[in-house]
């Protein structure tokens, strides 16, 4: 079990990745910004967002999901042992095949961008679509390289537990995008630029790709540097046949499995958003919307408990496993459930507030929300469930989140194509949430399977108090927006009072409503 000291220390280390996290996430918040207010809600900002979803799903699940994952629990075992070959064979062959996969991408950049182009809207010029998306997607595919460095060191200082660099370098990347972004003007001016202009407008072109790129060469610069200066020393092993590497490629078939499944149901779900006619963009910032408060609140406690997961697995201890497996999951739900509830309410004036700038119109703003309305309900059910996989690759099994995961997405996708005629963006958002939320208790319910000790009935019973206590939060702040008459239609200033009067009035009833069933993390937090 875990001892004072030590949670004291998991404590420390999740206030420093959530830190991190809370200021790289506020810098991509205003990166989303400005290119909203500089591009506005127009084809080229599908055209952006379709190049960049290959590099984008690289980094969620290599950086923040699936390598890292399997990563952890490897690197924590062989640093564990004092095996600093394997860990050196591992990255050796990882860097190799990360440059070939980068080659291999780059070269098929016009069929990867048609993939995301299969169902454009009628009123654009496809063609001047896909030539543009695909010179865009090659200058953005170079980013896998590096992502896929930043993996391997972020793998490697997570299980030394020095997570400061994975949670702060972002910031440089958001950084650097951003002030590329405010150079538009510059190359062209036009405002918003449309689709003809970037089509003929190579200077905005590589304005767009290369200031994106450049900030994820800056990141990966960093963790180099945070690696370095931690006393881990690489050497080249480049030995194919070592025990370790013939592990991890054991582990990476079934992830490469995991990339597979969610990148057929990406495809999918951006075009059945009709590539062209701006619902790829508000589709794809509701998710940065939606992702803010994962990342901040679930993804950093997933960080600092995934290596003592490993390490308990390791040292056979089964039973700290399993308290720590159902403390991650009830932090994760403590936060998550109550952001979903807000996100709910707030989603119109949250969104208005921060995008409705510049080129970004009133029409986008009310877009974006339905997509972030629907996409809100299934934020605690995404955490949990993305928790619950950490579970699995600590025990070194990557064939069960594989079959989940092909589950949730074959749910997601089925959804979807039901929703999706009748409420259009709304309709994909909440097949989104109903697909993890389903997946969640799947998840749950199957780890009892392989860790019989674990009580996935008795671990979701726990958290009914805090879904009431979300719920009269979430009908006090939705009576406080109804104090503004023009609710609906806010922005500005309005938005912004309704925005941060509802967060004030959510916290102080979650609190009074967790205090009141007596929520033992709760009191834990405050003694903390």
């Amino acid at each position: 079990m875990a001892t004072p000291q030590g949670s004291q220390t998991l404590w420390r280390a999740n206030l420093t990745v959530a830190c991190g996290t809370a200021l790289s996430r506020t810098t991509g918040l205003i990166r989303i910004i400005v290119f909203g207010a500089m591009i506005g809600q127009t084809a080229l900002a599908d055209v952006y967002d379709a190049a960049n979803n290959a590099p984008n799903v690289v980094y969620e699940l290599l950086v923040g999901g699936i390598l890292a994952a399997t990563l952890v629990p490897l690197f924590t075992r062989h640093l564990q042992a004092d095996d600093d070959e394997a860990v050196s064979a591992i990255s050796s062959v990882a860097f190799v095949a990360l440059a070939a996969i980068t080659a291999l991408a780059i070269a098929l950049s016009p069929l990867i961008f048609r993939m995301f182009s299969l169902n454009p809207a009628a009123d654009i010029d496809v063609e001047m679509f896909r030539n543009t998306g695909t010179v865009l997607t090659r200058l953005f595919l170079v980013q896998i390289f590096f992502y896929g460095v930043t993996a391997i060191a972020s793998a490697i200082l997570n299980s030394k537990r020095k997570f400061f660099a994975a949670a702060w370098t972002p910031v440089m990347a958001n950084v650097v995008t951003i002030l590329t972004l405010l150079a538009i003007p510059a190359v062209t001016s036009l405002k918003p630029p449309p689709l003809s202009e970037a089509a003929s407008n190579s200077s905005l072109q590589w304005l767009l790709g290369l200031g994106s790129t450049s900030g994820i060469i800056v990141m990966t610069a960093g963790m180099v540097i945070a690696l370095s200066r931690s006393g881990v020393r690489l050497r080249w092993n480049l030995n194919f046949k070592h025990p370790a590497v013939v592990n991890l490629l054991r582990l990476s078939g079934w992830a490469a499995g995991y990339v597979a499944a969610n990148q057929v149901a990406l495809v999918v779900i951006k075009n059945l958003a009709r590539p062209g006619s701006g619902n790829v963009d508000a589709y794809s910032k509701a998710f940065a919307f939606f992702s803010l408060p994962h990342g901040l609140l679930a993804v950093s406690l997933a960080t600092t408990f995934a290596p003592d997961l490993a390490r308990a697995v390791a040292n056979l201890d089964i039973p700290d496993f399993q308290h720590r497996l159902i403390s991650g999951i009830r932090l994760t739900a403590l936060f998550t459930i109550p952001a979903s509830f807000g996100m709910f309410v707030l989603a119109r004036p949250l969104v208005a507030m921060l995008l409705q700038h510049g080129s970004f119109t009133s029409l986008a703003s009310q877009n974006t929300a339905r997509a972030l309305s629907g996409l809100a309900i299934g934020l605690a059910g995404f955490s949990v469930y993305l928790f619950v996989l950490r579970g699995f690759y600590a025990n070194n099994d990557t064939r069960t989140p594989f079959w989940l995961n092909l589950f949730e997405n074959a749910l997601n996708i089925i959804f979807a194509m039901v929703l999706v005629n009748r409420f259009d963006v709304l309709g994909l958002g909440i097949a989104f949430a109903i697909a993890y939320l389903v997946s969640a208790i799947v998840a749950m319910f199957v780890m009892q399977i392989k860790s019989p000790g674990f009580k996935a009935t008795a671990t979701l019973a726990g958290l009914i108090p805090l879904f009431v206590s979300a719920s009269v939060m979430a009908v006090c702040v939705f009576l406080f927006k109804g104090l503004f008459t023009s609710n609906e239609s806010a922005a500005g200033l309005d938005a912004t009072l309704q925005v941060i009067g509802g967060l004030l009035v959510g916290s102080v009833v979650y609190c009074l409503m967790l205090f009141a069933f007596r929520v033992s993390e709760v009191r834990t937090l405050v003694r903390r």
